[in-house]
């Protein structure tokens, strides 16, 4: 196996990094766009993404938490599984993701090419 393939189960933060930023981007949208039914389809598309985030983030926050405890010796709290409520979900994995940072570090560039 390759170095890349033992480091692909420190990546599960990056979805919940993403649904953290959806929240922002939307509102930097629809504040920028005119209000307007088709110029509004970027604002659709990611809100529809964050809700998609929103309903898999219990996956992504149970591995993140398995290899938190496995590597880091430090599991977040279960509270972070109401990421499912889309209501909530952006400003608990905001939390979430600086939580991490606290604990854990800078992680890895997952754009890097590690060779």
């Amino acid at each position: 196996m390759t170095d890349s393939a033992d480091h692909r189960g420190d990546r599960w933060w990056v979805p919940i990094a993403v649904l953290a930023a959806t929240l922002p981007v939307a509102v930097v949208f629809s504040a920028v766009l005119p209000p307007d039914v088709f110029a509004m389809l970027p604002v659709a598309a990611v809100v529809l993404v964050g809700l998609a985030l929103a309903l898999c983030s219990p996956a992504f926050v149970y591995f993140d938490r398995q290899y938190l405890a496995a590597e880091a010796a430090w599991t977040p709290s279960a509270l972070y599984y109401l990421m499912v409520v889309p209501a909530v979900a952006p400003f608990l994995a905001l939390a979430y993701v600086y939580r991490r940072h606290q604990r854990v570090g800078v992680p890895a560039n997952p754009l890097a090419d590690e060779r």
